[in-house]
């Protein structure tokens, strides 16, 4: 008898089921939706605890932490919810399902019949259904676009009709008898009972932890995982009303679509990490099937290695919302931890809502910078020595920028994200800056220089014109004569960056240039260059620079 008792005991503590909600301990996000969380609940027993929500995981990221021994289910369960309020759907049969009625009749339609009792039939719904498709693109990665498939492998069928009744209304009256009744013979209809509101089954998606072993003293389950819904947006001002030193301030905009958040850590993430599986639903999730996981499987293994590399960096500039003192802007970041490439910062614990957005300065100092015009020539030929335009001799004159250089003063990097520019508290412009390591010198353009004339062109020299074979191609050896031209319409002297490309070998340039080899050149079969100069040009003055190289081009 002890033993049964025992074994009932132990086996009534095993299905005991304990509902939790998991707090979210931090969030940890990315600039393009992705984010890592961790929750956490108490396990002081042995038993079943169920999490009443499913969260959108990424594929083999989730990793569940405890001193117990722990497995977890992802299923759904089944619950009756009522509306709050009685709603009318315009069908009598439904509205009026499983009430006593009285149903008065129009004579003329009824054949003289007056009236008549019953109960109103409540129509048998079936449960829905969901068709798994097996047709998997890992076994079979010819069957077709992942996207024209999605709604299959979801298990999304067409929706059939509604069960209806036609044009009767089916009543059970007392004596047994069920009787149809035309509803252009009704005139009113009159239910007892006061409004009642309709109750309705829903299947609830949840995640079920069986706890097998928990420590003497108790302990907690923490859950890891990569998800989407959760992002946040850079942005950055540079203040230039001091001539000699910038100010500059960084805000952030985190907008939360995934979960209500009450006391969370939140960490911003800066950097580019490989995430193979980030556009992956984990089979966990229970808006995937098998036929979707391999299908995104699929479309994972043949695009680029670096998820985050290709989607984060536009998809985290967003403009700035505001123009205020970076004076004013309080110390927020509380923790700064920094890996080689990667980069997390906290703006401390914050409770937001789903759908809440907010917005803070994490960061702001100043720098010593230089005004420059910043004027950009492209190199006009292709990877064959010809002129991309037609094959007209024409070099683009590209356009002057005034922009402002400067070294990253942040102790962390300058992220890829939106700048606007101001001067005396008034707009000056807004740009884009890339990722900027601590101490590396970068620019950003400002306006573009209206005030400083350029020129630029290309003519062929003349001479004979010698053929040279290359990789069994021959090409023409030509001598090209570079001119560049500008010219300063200010009241005041102009610090001017020029950067020239061409295609060829460098013979001679005015004013010693800086020349380099631009990196895409490797396939050209001529080296790709760049001159570089910068010079101090007075108010009203104007300065010509000219190059000269030597170019092979395919015939």
């Amino acid at each position: 008898m002890k033993t049964t008792a025992l074994l009932l005991l132990a086996t009534s503590a095993t299905f005991a089921e304990t509902i939790v909600t998991p707090s979210y301990d931090s969030v940890s996000m990315f600039k393009n939706g992705l984010a890592i969380v961790r929750v956490s609940f108490p396990a002081d027993k042995e038993g079943t605890y169920v999490w009443e929500k499913i969260p959108h995981i990424v594929h083999g990221s989730l990793w569940v932490e405890s001193a117990g021994e722990v497995s977890v289910l992802s299923t759904t369960r089944t619950t009756d919810e009522a509306d709050e309020v009685e709603r009318s759907s315009g069908l009598l049969q439904k509205d009026l399902a499983g009430k006593k009625v009285t149903v008065s009749y129009d004579k003329l339609e009824s054949g003289g019949m007056s009236q008549s009792t019953g109960t109103v039939w409540d129509i048998p719904t079936e449960k829905n259904s969901r068709t798994w498709g097996t047709d998997y693109s890992s076994l079979n990665p010819n069957n077709g676009s992942y996207f024209w498939q999605r709604n299959q492998a979801m298990g999304i069928q067409p929706v059939p009709p509604t069960a209806g009744t036609g044009d009767f209304l089916i009543i059970q009256e007392e004596g047994g008898a069920r009787r149809y009744i035309s509803q252009k013979s009704i005139s009113s209809v009159a239910a007892n009972g006061p409004f009642q509101p309709a109750k309705r089954s829903i299947e609830k998606p949840v995640l079920v932890f069986d706890v097998l072993r928990v420590p003497p003293k108790g302990g907690k389950i923490q859950l890891t995982y990569l998800t989407k819904g959760i992002a946040w947006l850079p942005s950055y001002q540079l203040d230039l009303t001091d001539p000699k030193k910038l100010s500059i301030r960084q805000n952030a905009i985190v907008r939360n679509e995934m979960a209500d958040l009450e006391n969370a850590d939140l960490q911003l993430i800066s950097g580019f990490p490989n995430v193979r599986f980030g556009a992956v639903d984990s089979p966990l999730w229970p808006g995937t099937s098998l036929t979707t996981f391999f299908q995104q499987l699929n479309q994972s293994e043949s695009g680029p290695d670096n998820f985050l590399s290709k989607n984060g960096s536009m998809r985290g500039v967003a403009m700035s919302d505001s123009f205020a003192d970076a004076a004013s802007a309080p110390a927020l970041a509380q923790e700064e931890v920094v890996g080689d490439d990667i980069y997390y910062r906290s703006i401390g614990k914050r409770s937001m809502k789903a759908g809440d957005s907010l917005s803070l300065d994490v960061a702001s100092t100043s720098a010593a910078y230089e005004r420059v015009v910043e004027w950009t020539v492209p190199d006009p030929r292709d990877a064959s020595g010809r002129y991309v335009n037609n094959g007209e001799p024409t070099k683009s004159s590209g356009d002057a920028w005034d922009a402002v250089s400067f070294t990253n003063p942040f102790d962390f990097p300058m992220t890829s994200a939106a700048v606007t520019i101001t001067e005396a508290k008034l707009f000056r412009g807004q740009s884009i800056s890339t990722w900027v390591n601590p101490k590396q010198e970068t620019s950003v353009k400002i306006t573009r220089a209206l005030s400083i004339r350029t020129e630029a062109g290309e003519t062929e020299e003349e001479g004979q014109r010698g053929i040279v074979f290359v990789g069994g191609n021959d090409y023409q050896r030509t001598s090209v004569k570079g001119r560049l031209a500008v010219k300063n319409f200010r009241e005041k002297d102009a610090l001017i960056v020029i950067k020239c490309g061409f295609s060829g070998k460098l013979i001679e340039a005015d004013g010693e240039p800086k020349s380099t080899l631009r990196g895409e050149g490797a396939t050209s079969a001529n080296p790709l260059r760049q001159l570089e100069w910068k010079i101090t040009l007075p108010a009203g003055e104007e300065k010509e620079l000219i190059y000269r190289y030597e170019v092979l081009v395919d015939r």
